[in-house]
C-alpha cells in the first residue's frame, strides 16, 4: 500500500506489482519461442506451453490468465496529495463440452479474480467515480464464475445459468475499459450503486436467456439472487444464498451495425430488484422495490482503413430510482482514436467526460437537516481522462492517462478543490 509517499517508493510498489510479470517472461522465451522476436509477437507472455496450451484448447479446454495494474498520483486537489497502485490476477478456465464429451454447443466456466491495493479515490481524493477502476469488490480472492452455458437453433438462442457476473451480461461496455476511471469502464456506475446488478468481480447465482431475432438485433432477459452480503470483508469464496435480500430481473435490447465500414453497437436496458433499500430522505423509511434504466451507444464515425481502425463515439446514459438511489444516474462521452497511425493499429488515444449525479431529494434531506451549516452543495461529480494506449507486444498494454476530477466532495456532502490525477494502466495477459 502506498499514501502520500515518495517517488522511489512509487517505483518500488510498482515492481511489486509487476513482479508477477517479471518472473513469467523469465521462462517464457525458453519455454514458447525460440527468440526474443517470437516471443514479443506471440500472442501471449507464456506462449504455447511447449504446445501443451495447443492441445488442451483441441481437446476444449482453454485458460484466461491475465494481470491489471493501475497506478494514480493525485497532484493537486482533493483531500490531500498522494498515491497509489492497485492490481488484480484473473484466472479460470473454459470448457467446451462439445470437445469434451460430444455435447455440441455446450460450455462450463470457472474463474476466480484476486485484487490487492490501495485506492487513491477513497484515501486521497474523496470522490466517488474511482480514478483507478480495478480497486473494489473486496480487496481478497473471489469466485467469479461456475456456471454452465447452451447455444442452440443455430446459434439463435443462447442460454446460461450459474455463479457469474451480472454486469458482464448486462449494461456492459468494453470499449469503455479503453479509459482508467471507473466513470467510463465497464458500466453505469449508478446502476451496481443502486440495485443487486453486481459487476467483476463479484458473482452472483442467477440465469439468462438471450434470443437472436437477427444477426444484429438481440434481447436478453435474466433473473438473479440480490445478495449485498458477498462485498463483506471475508466473503470472497462466499457461493450459498445466505444473506439475500430479494431478486434482480434485468432485461436488455440490442442492435449492432453489421457495416464494414462504419460498425456500431446499441444497447438499452432496465431492471427490477424487488429487495426494500431505504429512502433517500430517510434513515428509517423503507421502499419495496427499486428500477433503473440505460443506455449505451459504441459508433465508428470515420473509418481510418479497415472495421478496427477509426474514430470511436461512446455514449451512455444512466437513471436510477429516485425515490432509493442516492446515485441518481450518470452519463458519459468518449472519442477514441483506435489505430490513428497506420504503422500501430493496435494503439489508441482517448478522451472523454463521464458525471456521476447526486440525488436532488438526497441533497435537499442533507441541508434541511444540517440546520444551516450544509449549503451550495454540489449535485454532481465529473471527470475528463485522456490517454495514450501503447500495445507494447500483443499481450502487453500500457495506458498512461490524465484525469481531472471535478466536485471531488459531491457524495460525502463536502467541499474539496478539483483534482488533478496522472495515472498509468498496465495490461498482460499470460
Amino acid at each position: 500500500m502506498i499514501k502520500r509517499s515518495s517517488a522511489g517508493k512509487v517505483i518500488s510498489m510498482c515492481r511489486v506489482g509487476l513482479a508477477g510479470l517479471a518472473g513469467a517472461a523469465m521462462f517464457a522465451p525458453a519455454a514458447a519461442a525460440q527468440n526474443l522476436q517470437d516471443w514479443l509477437n506471440q500472442s501471449t507472455m507464456t506462449g504455447d506451453w511447449n504446445g501443451a496450451r495447443t492441445r488442451l484448447a483441441n481437446d476444449g479446454i482453454t485458460f484466461k490468465l491475465g494481470y491489471v495494474g493501475e497506478f494514480a498520483e493525485a497532484m493537486s486537489g482533493g483531500e490531500r496529495q498522494g498515491n497509489g497502485y492497485a492490481q488484480a490476477l484473473y484466472y479460470g478456465t473454459h470448457i467446451d463440452l462439445g470437445k469434451l464429451a460430444g455435447l455440441d454447443g455446450t460450455a462450463l466456466e470457472f474463474a476466480f479474480n484476486t485484487h490487492i491495493g490501495h485506492s487513491v479515490s477513497a484515501e486521497e481524493i474523496g470522490n466517488q467515480l474511482a480514478v483507478q477502476e480495478i480497486y473494489g469488490g473486496g480487496e481478497t480472492t473471489r469466485v467469479t464464475a461456475i456456471s454452465l452455458e447452451h447455444t442452440t437453433f443455430d446459434k439463435r438462442l443462447f442460454l446460461k445459468a450459474g455463479f457469474f457476473v451480472i454486469g458482464n451480461e448486462f449494461a456492459y461496455s468494453t470499449l469503455g475499459c479503453t479509459f482508467q476511471n471507473l466513470g467510463f469502464c465497464a458500466h453505469p456506475q449508478n446502476v451496481s450503486h443502486s440495485s443487486g446488478l453486481a459487476n467483476n468481480p463479484q458473482g452472483r447465482w442467477g440465469g439468462l436467456v438471450e434470443l437472436n431475432v437477427t444477426p444484429d438485433l438481440y434481447v436478453k432477459a435474466g433473473v438473479f439472487d440480490s445478495n449485498p452480503t458477498y462485498t463483506e470483508h471475508g466473503n470472497g469464496l462466499k457461493v450459498s444464498l445466505s444473506g439475500s435480500t430479494g431478486a434482480l430481473f434485468p432485461v436488455e435490447l440490442g442492435y449492432k451495425v453489421m457495416q464494414q465500414t462504419l460498425p456500431g453497437f446499441y444497447r438499452v436496458g432496465g431492471y427490477y430488484d424487488t429487495s426494500r433499500a431505504q429512502d433517500v430522505t430517510s434513515a428509517t423509511e423503507f421502499d419495496k422495490g427499486r428500477f433503473g434504466f440505460y443506455f449505451l451507444a459504441e459508433q465508428m464515425l470515420v473509418s481510418f482503413g479497415g472495421p478496427k481502425r477509426g474514430l470511436l463515439d461512446l455514449t451512455s446514459v444512466s437513471y436510477s430510482d429516485p425515490s432509493t438511489a442516492t446515485f441518481r444516474g450518470s452519463m458519459s462521452y468518449g472519442l477514441i482514436a483506435q489505430g490513428t497511425f497506420a504503422a500501430r493499429p493496435d494503439d489508441y488515444i482517448n478522451i472523454g467526460y463521464t458525471r456521476a449525479i447526486l440525488n436532488q431529494r438526497a441533497i435537499d434531506a442533507k441541508e434541511t437537516a444540517s440546520d444551516g451549516t450544509l449549503t451550495d452543495l454540489s449535485s454532481g461529480e465529473g471527470v475528463i481522462e485522456a490517454g495514450y494506449g501503447f500495445q507494447a507486444t500483443p499481450w502487453l498494454m500500457l495506458h498512461p492517462n490524465l484525469q481531472y476530477v471535478m466536485n471531488p466532495g459531491t457524495f460525502s456532502y463536502k467541499h474539496f478543490p478539483n483534482a488533478w490525477v496522472f495515472g498509468f494502466t498496465t495490461k498482460a495477459k499470460f
